[in-house]
C-alpha cells in the first residue's frame, strides 16, 4: 500500500510488526511494515525459499515471497516488508495464519459488508486447512492462504478493483480445488527447511532529532527499537553510531550536542538488549554534515544520528 502514514527515517522507516521471529500476526499496528528494511527482508526471504518446496509451510513461504516481490514492483515498500517477513517466518518453520481483516483499513462495512465478506472467507479457509488440506494439497492450500491475504491487502488499497479482482478470483479457484479433493490419509509432513544463516547486508538508517534536542522523538524511538530487533535476528552484526548537528551555534556546543544524541541511540539499543561491545559510538558536531550548508543554517536533515548495521 502506498501509504502516507509512514514516518521518515532515512527512507521513511516505521516500526511495524516484530521481526521474522514474531509468532502472532493479530496485532493492530499503525502501519504494517518498515520501508527502510523492505528490500533487505525481501532479499532474505527470496534466499530462504526452498528451490523445490515440499509441504505447506515451504509453499507458503514461496507464495509470500512472490507476493512481496510484486508489491515492490508497485512501489509499496510498507507491505513489501510486511509480507517478506511473513515469508521468512514460514521459511523458519513457524505458523503463519491468514490475515485478520481488523488489522487493515477495509472500507464500506456499511452498507456493503466488506469486512463480513472477508471474515466469512477466512473462516471457510481455516476450516478447509484444518480439515487436512495442508497435508493433502500443500501447494494449493498455500496459494489459497496467500491469495486471501492478497485480497485483504488489495481491499485496503483499491477496494473498487479488489472486491472482484484477481486475488479474490484466485482465492476462490484454490478453495474450489481444495473442496473438490477426495479425502485421503494425510501424508507425513516434511520437516520444514530452515533458512541458512546469512550475514547481514550493510544498512544505513538515520535517526533524526528536534532542533537543539538530544532526546529521541517518538518516531526516533520506534526506529531504534526496530534496529534492535534486526540486531537480535543477526547476532553477529555490529553497529556504527555517529552523532551530528546542523551548522547553527558554536562548534564546541554542537560537538557536545552530537555526543548526547549518539549516546541516546546507544543507550536505547542497550536497553533493548544489544550488547555495548557490538556498538561503536562517535560524534562530529558541525563537521561533515550530510547536507552541506552555510554556517548558521538550520537544516533538519543534519540533526541526525547515522546508524550503520553491518
Amino acid at each position: 500500500m502506498r501509504k502516507t502514514r509512514a514516518v521518515a527515517s532515512g527512507a521513511a522507516l516505521i516500526a511495524g510488526l516484530a521481526a521474522a521471529s514474531c509468532s502472532t500476526w493479530s496485532l493492530k499496528p499503525p502501519i504494517h511494515g518498515a520501508p527502510s528494511f523492505a528490500r533487505m527482508h525481501l532479499a532474505a526471504a527470496q534466499a530462504a525459499v526452498a528451490r523445490r518446496p515440499n509441504g505447506f509451510v515451504q509453499h507458503l513461504a514461496s507464495e509470500y515471497a512472490r507476493f512481496a516481490a510484486h508489491l515492490l514492483k508497485r512501489g509499496d515498500l510498507v507491505d513489501t516488508d510486511y509480507f517478506a517477513r511473513k515469508s521468512l517466518t514460514a521459511s523458519a518453520g513457524k505458523a503463519v495464519p491468514p490475515e485478520e481483516n481488523t488489522n487493515w483499513a477495509i472500507p464500506l462495512q456499511t452498507p456493503d459488508g466488506f469486512r463480513t465478506t472477508l471474515s466469512n472467507a477466512r473462516t471457510q479457509l481455516i476450516t478447509v486447512l484444518d480439515a487436512g488440506a495442508r497435508d493433502r494439497a500443500p501447494a494449493v492450500a498455500a496459494r489459497a492462504q496467500a491469495r486471501y491475504d492478497c485480497w485483504t491487502e488489495r481491499m485496503e488499497d483499491d477496494w473498487r478493483r479488489a472486491q472482484n479482482g484477481p486475488c479474490r478470483r484466485e482465492f476462490r479457484a484454490a478453495m474450489a480445488q481444495l473442496k473438490a479433493k477426495p479425502a485421503t490419509p494425510p501424508a507425513r509432513p516434511a520437516a520444514p527447511r530452515r533458512a541458512p544463516t546469512k550475514p547481514m547486508p550493510v544498512t544505513v538508517v538515520n535517526v533524526y532529532f528536534d532542533f537543539n534536542k538530544s532526546k529521541l522523538t517518538p518516531e526516533g524511538l520506534q526506529i531504534v527499537r526496530q534496529l534492535a530487533g534486526e540486531l537480535k535476528v543477526h547476532g553477529e552484526a555490529t553497529v556504527d553510531i555517529v552523532g551530528k548537528t546542523d551548522l547553527t551555534g558554536p562548534d564546541r556546543y554542537n560537538m557536545m550536542l552530537s555526543k548526547r544524541r549518539a549516546e541516546a541511540v546507544e543507550s536505547e539499543l542497550a536497553a533493548d538488549g544489544v550488547a555495548k561491545r557490538r556498538m561503536s559510538v562517535r560524534w562530529t558536531g558541525k563537521r561533515n554534515p550530510p547536507i552541506p550548508t552555510a554556517d548558521g543554517v538550520r537544516e533538519p536533515r543534519n540533526r541526525v544520528v547515522e546508524v550503520t548495521l553491518h
